[in-house]
């Protein structure tokens, strides 16, 4: 399943993690619209915070980066494979 998971030219597909104010929360969406691949995010909202959760290759991290840089966002990365073993 791991071959399944990578990509020659962009690397191991990760699971990016975006904690943000819900008021900032469509700032963000827009930003990750605009990047040029496409982001299926995956919402969920705690209190006064929201969580945006969409894979993406290794090589596709520096244009989430870019495109967030000037946002209040927290963003970290997963393994697809602990993700989807929940580890």
């Amino acid at each position: 399943m791991s071959a399944l998971l990578t990509s020659p030219q962009e690397g191991e597909l990760v699971l990016v993690r975006v904690n943000v104010e819900s008021r900032h929360l469509e700032d963000t969406l827009e930003s990750l619209a605009a990047l040029p691949f496409p982001v299926n995010p995956e919402l969920a909202h705690a209190g006064l915070d929201s969580t945006i959760e969409f894979p993406a290759y290794e090589g596709q991290l520096a244009a989430v980066r870019g495109a967030l840089e000037s946002l209040n966002v927290d963003l970290r990365t997963v393994s697809m494979l602990t993700a989807i073993h929940g580890e």
